[in-house]
């Protein structure tokens, strides 16, 4: 394939004759099941009033309600200490959930551009419903657990993800970045949600399974009921997305593989380090309070890290705010592994800072696919790139392993550095490879 110089492929507004419509090429008519998707007229022909920050405002609710996978080391202790599971059998289920959002987002994708928001909203809503009725009826039984949790909560989280993040996008295409950093906030700030109600329900004498039914009975009216919200503007509904899009373009495209790169390790050296990231505060001596925040502590730097790199990658550009989320990721890490266990607050800065660069991925990335492919394939496109976290799911397990094997959470914590050069290298390496193409 041909593809145009780095420089001018990857400048904010590059390719992109009009903000918020895809090239011409991609452009098509409707299909009849696409034509009925429901969309919502703007003043003057433009997605603006009142309604754009209604379906914003419900995205980033319904986003909030999905992001649950994220706060499950708080349920690491109590369900140890009740069924005796081991360290790798909880981390395990930590990691089927990450593998199980990134496979099942693309399916999530695909019929999102095929039959719209409300159908996948049902869809969501109902899995995340069940997998939380199913570990909290069974979850003394690992089988159960592992099912409930890590495979029909995950599918339903996944099968959502799609539908408010592009929605919102279509809203504000002038904003993409800032935008997708708002949307994936509420992502972020799931875990803070979940991790908090927990806390509090455990200090209460509430069992961990009982806490899986109350949070299946809340959460997933909540997610159907925002999903119902959401509408496309008048003239950016998926049925405006290529037709003649070919998927298997992608992979003979080097821009792709460059996103997918840089999700990979963006995200490989903070699930090694979630995973356990509470009980890595207590091994640390931080106090017990601290530790108990520390979940909260990542996820609110998570959180951040969404808007902030959302506005970072609308001026620097994608390149510039890969590298330097990845730096950032690196520089935080070494912090944590060297200073973390001298002072609390020391470990929480660094554990915020490794959270922080970590929401980079979920801004950057949807915004880059939106500029260089077109808003209304995002569907088609993004979850390809979010498949990379599919590999990095199995980061959180192989620390557990570790810890098993040597009762230290230091190797697996120098592994997450490690990694983190690499991502650097192998970005580094592939921009200049793009940059003669």
């Amino acid at each position: 394939m041909n593809f145009q110089n780095w420089r001018t492929r990857w400048r904010p507004g590059a390719n992109s004759p009009v903000p918020g419509r895809p090239p011409d090429h991609e452009r098509a008519s409707a299909s009849p099941a696409e034509a009925n998707a429901p969309t919502h007229p703007a003043p003057d022909g433009s997605p603006r009033g009142a309604l754009r920050f209604v379906v914003l405002c419900a995205s980033v609710v319904m986003l909030a309600f999905l992001g649950t996978n994220q706060a499950w080391s708080v349920f690491i202790a109590p369900l140890r200490d009740a069924f005796a599971f081991s360290d790798s059998q909880l981390q395990f289920v930590f990691t089927t959930g990450t593998l199980t959002f990134c496979s099942v987002i693309i399916l999530g994708g695909r019929l999102h551009d095929r039959f719209g928001v409300r159908p996948l909203a049902l869809a969501s809503a109902l899995l995340m419903g069940i997998g939380w009725w199913l570990a909290s009826a069974g979850g003394s039984r690992y089988i159960c657990l592992w099912l409930g949790i890590g495979v029909l909560v995950s599918s339903g989280s996944a099968m959502g993800y799609v539908c408010p993040l592009a929605t919102a996008i279509k809203w504000f295409p002038h904003r993409a970045g800032l935008v997708a950093g708002l949307s994936a906030a509420g992502f972020g700030s799931g875990p803070i949600l979940l991790s908090n109600v927990v806390e509090v329900l455990l200090r209460n004498g509430w069992p961990a399974l009982r806490i899986f039914g109350l949070v299946g009975g809340v959460w997933a009216p909540v997610i159907l009921a925002t999903g119902l919200l959401l509408v496309s503007p008048q003239g950016r509904n998926p049925a405006l997305r290529a037709s003649t899009f070919n998927r298997r373009d992608l992979w003979v495209d080097i821009r792709f593989w460059t996103l997918f790169a840089g999700m990979l390790f963006g995200t490989l050296p903070y699930l090694v380090v979630m995973g356990s990231v509470k009980p890595l505060g207590t091994a640390f001596g931080i106090g017990a309070a601290a530790a108990a925040a520390t979940i909260s502590v990542v996820a609110g730097g998570n959180t951040v890290g969404r808007i902030a790199w959302g506005v970072l990658v609308d001026r620097l550009g994608p390149r510039r705010a890969m590298l330097a989320a990845q730096y950032g990721m690196l520089v935080s890490i070494l912090c944590l592994l060297l200073t973390g266990r001298a002072h609390a607050v020391a470990f929480l800065v660094a554990a915020f800072g490794v959270g922080f660069c970590y929401g980079s991925n979920f801004s950057i990335y949807p915004a880059t696919v939106s500029r260089l492919y077109g808003a209304h394939v995002i569907g088609s496109v993004y979850p390809f790139v979010m498949a990379a976290q599919g590999i990095s799911s199995f980061g959180p397990t192989l620390n557990g392993m570790l810890f098993d094997h040597t009762g230290s959470y230091l190797p697996g914590l120098s592994l997450a550095a490690v990694l983190a050069a690499a991502g650097i290298f192998l970005t580094l390496r592939l921009s200049r490879t793009m940059a003669t193409t």
